[in-house]
This record gives structure tokens, C-alpha cells and sequence, in this order.
């Protein structure tokens, strides 16, 4: 990975952050390095309308193509000798983040929450109520704290929600994490981020073990309607965050770039789905703030396909392309690699189906009828489908099958029937 340049443009973005990178078998040391459990690891620096007028593919298909469960998401080439599996890989890269902050926001909004904001003392209540959890009795916390809710002792608010789950990270860690997981519990990943501020050692050697195709972790994901890339996201951002914090250093400089390269360079080599979620992560901080032609020099930098491809998926869904949609489709189309291209075509055009800025999702839809069918089309075509999720679910469903590719075509309409049981659950079901 480039790191001079990253850093130079960094510095011109004049971004802060906080904290350096420490490793495993290194947590006091101001320059850590990562260590296997096979030994050491080298670095390889370098409102919905009606069905007659909404957006619509000139097909009409009756077919629903329900699948089996991911397997390994690496997004390789487009024609393999194993279609569906490697549709599913690539699929499953180019939802993330976006859908991550979906789902949060509608777990959210399923629950009564009070919206006033909370006083500086009720908060200093909430943390003191907070301070007698110990790893063996936040079960009881809990109850306690779910019985205040009711006699309205305790306000039921986000901060409390936040704040109780922070700390069962802390408090729980590797054993709450273990409890939670075995339980499919949706709050497995709620404890994420405390763990990682407490332990980001532990959380990284956690992430560093997991088997995303073990039964426990797969039987979570199916029984909370919840996909492989958002998980390993709330992993990355709970080590990034904790790492971020472990020392006062108000600027990213060259061992910040440094440890956070050799991080995502292990994992490429442990693991490319992690590497993946990382850098997603780490480019998530990079975003804010700046503009579209900056943004293109940091997604350029990164000369692997896959590391591209998390680094322009993030750019675009953090919309920075916003001020005209169209503009995020024309750098994609611009990319040379397939992988990077696709994942932002995917990208991009979720962004295209709505009304941002102005935008007429019916000339997108246009497009992409007179479009040649192909890996590229299937992939733009993947991207309208989610976007149209949250308004127009039975358009998303229509616009999934027009995808060319068997494989891929039935990992979209599985995801997509998904997110519409999770996120849309008063919306006309699909049935298989």
C-alpha cells in the first residue's frame, strides 16, 4: 500500500484523528506489529407508486430465485466455474455500510424511544446505574434496566441503549461476546465498539479467529435477518475506534498510516474479507468532508482490486457525489478493474434511485433498459434494486430479476427479500 501519498493527502484534508494503531503482542509499543498465530506476518507495502409508473425494467419476470447462504465474499472474476457461489461473494461486498446504517436506523425506530435529549445529570444517573455491571451479573443489568423502562424510572433513549451495550462490551468482552453469539442475539454486535475502546487487543484477536462460515455465526445471521459484510464492519469500526484512542496524538502522521497499512496488509494475507472491512472502515474517516476530485486521488492510490473497490464503495455511499448523482456513475465507469468498477457501479446507482438532489430515478431506469446485458449492467442493476428497497419494494424485487447472471441474480433477490422482511416488515412479503 502507498503510504507517503495517503499522508500527503491526508495532511492537505487536513484531517484529525485520534490515537495510533497497536497490534497484537504489542500494546504498549510505539511501533507495533501484528503477529500471527502461525508466527510472523510480512508486510506487502506497496411514498410507493403504483406499479404502472414507477421506475420498471421493460421485462416483466414471475420467477423468485431464493438461495442458500453466502459463502466466502472475496469478489473474483465475473464468469467462474462456480457461479453462484462467486455472485454471492461479489454481492455481498457492495451492500455494507450503506444497509449497515439502514438496519440500525430501523431497529431503532421499531422500538419506543423517548426523543427529548437527556440532561447531564440523567446521563451521570445512567453511567453511575451503569458502573455496578461486572461481566457475570449484565444479564440482571439488564432486566433491571428494561423493568425501569416500564415504570419510567429510567427513560428509554438511545443514549441509555448505547451507553448499556458500551459497557457490557467493556465489562463482558470475549465471554459476552461468546454468550450473545450462541444465543443469536441481535446485540451481538451492539458490544462491539465498548470492547474494542476496552480491549482493542482482544477484539482484534476475536476478529482475527472468527470463522464467518462457522454454524453459531451463520445460524446468528439467518435467525436476525442479518448479512456477513454489515458483522465484520461492526468488528472493524470497534477496533479501529478503540485503537484510535490509545494514545493523544490530535494528527494522523506516518506510523498512524503505518500501522493502520500493515493491519489491512495482514489481513490480505489471513483473510481479504477482513482486509476488506477494514479498509472500508478506515476510508469511512477519510470521506468527511472532502471533495469528489480529492476523494478519486485517495481511491486511486490503492493499486489492489479489492482494497480499491472498499475504498470507492465508501466514497460514494458517504455521498460525496451527492451535488450530482449522475457524476458518482461517470467515475465508475471510469475505473479500469472490474472489481473496484462494479462494486462502485453497485454503488452508485443505489444512490441513483432516489430523488437526491433532484435527480429523476425514471431516466436511470431508461438507462439501464437500453443498457447491454453483462457483469457491468448486472451490477448497476444490483445497486437500483437496493436503493429502491425503502420505496418501492416490489420495484427493487423486479429490478433484482432482471440481472442476466442465474448466480448472482438469486443472491440479490435473497438479499433484497431479506432487507424487505427486516426493514420493511409492514410491506407485502415475497414468497418463494
Amino acid at each position: 500500500m502507498k503510504k507517503k501519498p495517503i499522508l500527503l493527502f491526508l495532511s492537505l484534508a487536513g484531517l484529525v484523528l485520534l490515537g495510533f494503531f497497536v497490534l497484537p503482542g504489542s500494546l504498549t509499543s510505539p511501533t507495533p506489529t501484528i503477529e500471527d498465530p502461525g508466527g510472523s506476518l510480512k508486510s506487502s507495502r506497496i411514498t410507493t407508486e403504483k406499479l404502472e409508473t414507477r421506475p420498471k425494467p421493460e421485462s416483466e419476470s414471475t420467477e423468485w430465485w431464493i438461495s442458500e447462504p453466502t459463502a466466502h465474499p472475496g469478489q473474483k472474476e465475473y464468469a467462474e466455474a462456480h457461479p453462484e457461489e462467486e455472485a454471492k461473494e461479489r454481492v455481498e461486498a457492495e451492500q455494507e455500510a450503506r444497509e449497515e446504517a439502514e438496519e440500525t436506523a430501523e431497529e431503532q425506530e421499531k422500538e419506543p424511544t423517548e426523543e427529548r435529549a437527556l440532561t447531564e445529570a440523567e446521563k451521570d444517573a445512567v453511567n453511575q446505574f451503569l458502573t455496578q455491571m461486572t461481566s457475570e451479573n449484565w444479564r440482571e443489568v439488564r432486566t433491571v434496566l428494561l423493568s425501569s423502562y416500564k415504570d419510567g424510572t429510567i427513560p428509554r433513549h438511545p443514549f441509555v441503549e448505547n451507553t448499556f451495550w458500551s459497557k457490557v462490551g467493556e465489562v463482558g468482552g470475549e465471554k459476552a461476546a461468546d454468550e450473545l453469539l450462541a444465543d443469536s442475539d441481535p446485540a451481538f454486535p451492539k458490544i462491539l465498539e465498548g470492547w474494542g475502546k476496552k480491549n482493542p487487543q482482544g477484539l482484534f484477536e476475536y476478529l482475527w479467529n472468527l470463522k464467518i462460515n462457522d454454524p453459531k455465526v451463520q445460524k446468528y445471521l439467518a435467525e436476525t435477518n442479518n448479512r456477513e459484510l454489515p458483522l465484520l464492519d461492526q468488528f472493524s469500526n470497534g477496533i479501529i475506534e478503540g485503537l484510535l484512542r490509545a494514545d493523544s496524538s490530535e494528527a494522523i502522521n506516518d506510523a498512524h498510516v503505518e500501522q493502520i497499512s500493515g493491519i489491512i496488509d495482514r489481513f490480505m494475507e489471513n483473510d481479504p474479507q477482513k482486509a476488506d472491512s477494514l479498509m472500508r472502515e478506515f476510508s469511512s474517516r477519510v470521506v468527511k468532508g472532502q471533495n469528489p476530485e480529492a476523494l478519486k486521488e485517495w481511491v486511486s492510490y490503492y493499486e489492489k482490486p479489492n482494497l480499491q473497490a472498499a475504498a470507492v464503495q465508501r466514497v460514494i455511499e458517504s455521498g460525496a457525489f451527492d451535488e450530482n448523482p449522475a457524476d458518482a456513475a461517470e467515475f465508475a465507469w471510469s475505473l479500469e478493474k472490474d472489481q473496484p468498477r462494479r462494486t462502485a457501479l453497485s454503488a452508485a446507482y443505489a444512490r441513483l434511485a432516489n430523488d437526491t438532489k433532484g435527480h429523476d430515478p425514471f431516466v436511470t431506469a431508461a438507462q439501464l433498459n437500453e443498457m447491454n446485458k453483462g457483469a457491468d449492467r448486472d451490477f448497476a442493476l444490483n445497486g437500483f434494486a437496493h436503493g429502491l428497497v425503502h420505496q418501492d419494494p416490489e420495484a427493487a424485487l423486479e429490478w433484482a430479476r432482471e440481472i442476466s447472471n442465474e448466480g448472482f441474480r438469486k443472491v440479490v433477490v435473497e438479499n433484497i427479500s431479506r432487507r424487505i422482511k427486516k426493514e420493511r416488515p409492514k410491506a407485502r412479503q415475497p414468497t418463494e
